[in-house]
């Protein structure tokens, strides 16, 4: 996660420089994730069948540096004005940056499957340790994110613009870095268990997964506004109201990735299976809901970008926690032999529609408000959504307690599988 650090939360605020209106950012976030739903399946469905993981891994990592590579040498990184959406649309320059940024968004994608699946292979029977592990995955965003903002803000002093080199530089030291590492990974190849369509068509037509499903893209759907538009919201409140925080704002903007990470993710995530043992996953999304609200409030009157950095504890809410619930609770509600395929699911929900709708939304939402006046829509919204789903789920409680259509529940201490990481994406 560490190579994706330096570039994935910054791509708004590259967009922005390279002269992009918020529609085009929003564009560029709602397709970029839609090859991957493609490639997703695909790659594991192939390294399932030719026993290639460590090969598949170790190739997509070199596709990662080559990327990254390419990144760095695409011209007009700097632009004084904005310019129009039907001149972006048409020039080559800017196919050329989707493209790129596309590729690197899928194969950091299809990586992601395969070292959860790597992962959670190596742990055996200790799986429901994978939280454990998932943990320093946090650990290197939050503290590669810190000091790739803090390297382009000292690379950029004097400047009129961000340089963001550096940081791609350290994206790429860190892909470099993984190839070491996967080569020394000893893959554990095991035959999948196989999948009962019967299963699976009782599973799709359920009243309960169907409703787990609608929250799950909700709750993409909200977390695409922290990971693609809180940079961009940062540079507002420092252009409006603070200008003198604009020679150190990278920095700043990194430094709320490491507050996400450490002060959020870290714990919540060695609490969620502590957590989920007492308390209902449902109920976990119905609070995530309503912090969500709060933060979106906060984020709506907050004027100084220092103080938007208390405000990242609340990540551990509305990421990590949450993020255990809906693992946890696929796995309680997937019939025998259909597991994976609800986590599939699941990830798709989140990450395949889910989160590109948030992106177009907030790409429209920022043109037409402005970001502070979109959080506070944003705010009301999710109340409304955290109300409607409390009140769901009491129905659902009341009149369909029912559930034989689970025909072998998981009994582990967490997450048993992982289908959903994205940090990224």
């Amino acid at each position: 996660m560490a190579g994706s650090a330096p570039i994935i939360p910054f791509l708004s605020t590259i967009s922005m420089q390279r002269g992009y209106s918020s529609v085009i950012v929003g564009l560029i976030f709602t397709l970029i994730p839609l090859p991957a739903l493609i490639v997703r399946p695909v790659v594991g469905a192939l390294t399932d069948k030719y026993k290639c993981r460590k090969i598949a891994l170790i190739t997509l990592i070199v596709i990662n540096c080559l990327v990254i590579c390419v990144l760095m040498f695409i011209p007009g990184t700097t632009i004084e004005t904005e310019i129009s959406d039907v001149n972006v649309i048409k020039s080559p320059t800017f196919w050329l940056f989707f493209s790129t940024i596309a590729m690197f968004i899928t194969s950091t994608t299809a990586r992601s499957v395969l070292e959860n699946t790597i992962c959670i292979g190596l742990l055996g029977e200790n799986k429901y340790k994978y939280g454990q592990q998932r943990v320093w995955g946090a650990v290197g965003w939050g503290m590669i994110s810190f000091l790739s903002g803090a390297v382009i803000d000292w690379f950029s002093k004097g400047q009129d613009y961000k340089n963001y080199t550096p940081g791609m530089i350290i994206a790429l030291t860190a892909c470099i870095l993984d190839t070491f590492v996967a080569l020394k990974i000893e893959v554990v190849e095991n035959s999948e268990s196989k999948i009962e369509v019967s299963n699976v068509k009782k599973m799709l037509i359920n009243i309960r997964v169907l409703s787990f499903l609608l929250w799950v893209v909700a709750f993409g759907f909200f977390n695409a506004f922290i990971w693609y538009y809180l940079f961009w919201y940062l540079d507002d409140l420092s252009l409006i109201y603070h200008p003198e925080t604009i020679p150190y704002i990278k920095t700043l903007e990194g430094l709320t990735q490491t507050i996400q990470c450490f002060g959020g993710e870290v714990p919540f995530f060695f609490l969620s299976s502590y957590i989920l043992k007492r308390v209902d996953n449902m109920k976990v999304f119905s609070l995530m809901f309503f912090v969500f609200a709060a933060r979106f409030f906060l984020y709506s009157i907050i004027t100084n970008p220092v103080f938007v950095l208390p405000v990242e504890l609340l990540n551990g809410l509305t990421y990590a926690l949450a993020y255990s619930a809906a693992t946890s609770y696929a796995a309680e509600l997937a019939p025998v032999g259909a597991e994976g395929t609800l986590q599939g699911i699941v990830g798709t929900a989140l990450l395949g529609i889910g989160a590109p709708v948030g992106s177009f939304v907030g790409g429209q939402l920022f043109d037409l408000f402005g970001s502070i006046t979109s959080f506070k829509i944003l705010s009301g919204t999710a109340l409304a959504v955290c109300i409607t789903q409390t009140t769901v789920d009491l129905l659902l409680n009341r009149y369909f307690k029912d559930k034989n259509f689970k025909e072998n529940a998981s009994s582990t201490d967490g997450p048993t599988i992982d289908a959903i990481d994205n940090n990224y994406l």
